[in-house]
């Protein structure tokens, strides 16, 4: 008979919502869902194997040729922060654990700070759209944020390599959906707030008050960083302020006056120099990134290093040797003047597009050429201020496909483009799209291949197609430069 946790525990090596992800030594947790109820998959992982169920009791009764291990609980779904942390041994409460939360900017955030603290020998872990892991070796993960059961595996994986430190990205699904409940995090940070997820969150507010949320939970760390020039993020300031909460603030900021301010910044082709003012000091900094958005992520890096006790010296070492981020204003072509003249980016949201377009005009090229195209499935409203933004910033545009999912591709294409009043194409083939573009090209033009940076995939209709808007873009580079 099982009358606790601790018994199905015992005699489990693994925990799971996913009835095709069950083994025989899975405990399998079901219960009523938005899309289905798990409690219906419960005899066919009996059939499959597993070692033990717990269920939401509720409306349910457990059948007496179900001969397993099994416990219900009331309320389950409620439970399941508390229920995933105690199996999995709170892993986070050893380790230093970052959350790095905002519409754009996430992942180079993340991986920044994975690299400068794994640069000072201090091992540290990345969670995020790109995988989890670190430099040397990425495993990839479905969401940015994963599941309730699988983040708290993942954190006990890289403790038990010996990780002390980990940076995540905080998504706003994840944070609805309590999957980092029971995350101790000793920091947190905001890059930016702007439109984003409103198919899910329904508007700006509750996606707003969603990332508010995280930044002012008491479960975790009182350190919070804030980008003090983003709106959003200046307006949560003055909310806690007026608060009086013990939330140690520290604020980041090009223009608004704030703790951490870049000054006299220099733009050299791929480089940046800057002054950084902190505490009544200024600080001479030297960074392989070009534009002003990504100064942004840095100064959100810093913040991290400083309240994590590292000294400047230290910091400007390490930030002179940051990454560059898969798929994140990522060059894969020179021109013959050794000049950048293809970027591949995952700008799909009107912010991340506008500055994107912004840094890259900025270099002065004979024509800027914008291809990209918006998701299906997704809030629709994002496309007429894309392609309000391709109008205002871009000379050309390539319209295609990004994955459409269950949407038809070309009417998402149709929506786009009646948007549009610069030169356009139209391609439903992605990849068609890619190969035009680049046959297109001139010398002194810039092409910005935008939306799936990193990505594997085009999702269209349920399936994951193989697909790689860098290997496309190398290949055909490669085959115009044996054809000249």
């Amino acid at each position: 008979m099982i009358e606790s946790l601790q018994q199905l525990f015992n005699i489990c090596d693994d925990i799971t919502v996913h009835s095709n992800q069950v083994t025989k030594k899975s405990l399998f947790v079901a219960y009523p869902g938005n899309t289905f109820d798990g409690r219906d998959f419960i005899g066919h992982v009996i059939k499959t194997g597993v070692s033990a169920v717990l269920y939401d009791k509720n409306n349910f009764s457990w059948k007496k040729e179900w001969e397993l291990p099994h416990l219900g609980i009331d309320k389950l779904k409620e439970r399941l922060p508390e229920i995933a942390s105690e199996f999995y041994g709170h892993p986070s409460d050893n380790l230093k654990v970052v959350g790095i939360t905002g519409t754009n900017g996430k992942t180079t955030s993340v991986q920044w700070l994975s690299s400068c603290l794994n640069q000072l020998d201090k091992k540290t872990g990345f969670i995020g759209t790109t995988g989890y892991g670190n430099e040397t070796n990425i495993e990839s993960i479905t969401n940015t944020t994963p599941d309730i059961f699988t983040i708290q595996k993942i954190i006990r994986e890289l403790r038990e390599k010996n990780t002390s430190h980990i940076a995540m990205e905080v998504s706003s699904h994840a944070i609805d959906q309590r999957r980092i409940d029971n995350l101790k995090f000793d920091i947190k940070v905001l890059t930016n707030i702007t439109r984003d997820h409103l198919d899910y969150h329904g508007n700006i507010k509750n996606y707003i008050k969603c990332k508010t949320d995280f930044l002012l939970r008491k479960k975790s760390g009182n350190i919070i960083i804030v980008n003090n020039d983003d709106p959003i993020g200046h307006q949560i300031i003055e909310k806690i302020n007026k608060k009086k909460t013990d939330l140690e603030i520290l604020t980041f900021g090009i223009n608004n006056s704030s703790d951490l301010m870049a000054k006299e910044i220099i733009v050299t082709g791929d480089r940046t120099t800057f002054c950084l003012l902190h505490n009544k000091e200024s600080y001479k900094f030297h960074a392989p990134i070009f534009s002003r958005y990504n100064l942004y992520n840095l100064l959100g890096v810093i913040g991290c290093l400083l309240k994590l006790k590292i000294t400047i010296k230290d910091i400007q070492f390490v930030v002179s040797n940051i990454p560059i981020v898969d798929g994140r204003a990522e060059v894969i072509n020179l021109n013959s003047k050794n000049q950048p003249n293809v970027y591949i980016d995952y700008a799909h949201t009107p912010d991340a597009l506008k500055n994107i377009l912004e840094a890259l005009k900025q270099r002065n090229p004979k024509n800027l050429t914008l291809l990209f195209g918006c998701g299906g499935n997704r809030d629709k409203g994002k496309r007429k201020e894309m392609a309000e933004i391709s109008n205002q910033l871009a000379d050309n545009v390539i319209i295609t496909s990004d994955n459409p999912r269950d949407e038809s591709p070309i009417d998402i294409i149709d929506e786009i483009s009646k948007y549009i009043n610069i030169p356009s194409k139209i391609f439903e083939n992605r990849e068609e799209a890619i190969i035009y573009a680049i046959e297109s090209m001139d010398e002194n033009d810039i092409l910005l291949i935008a939306g799936k940076g990193h990505e594997g995939y085009q999702e269209i209709k349920g399936k994951k197609y193989p697909f790689s808007d860098k290997k496309i873009a190398l290949d055909n580079i490669r085959k115009n430069i044996i054809r000249c």
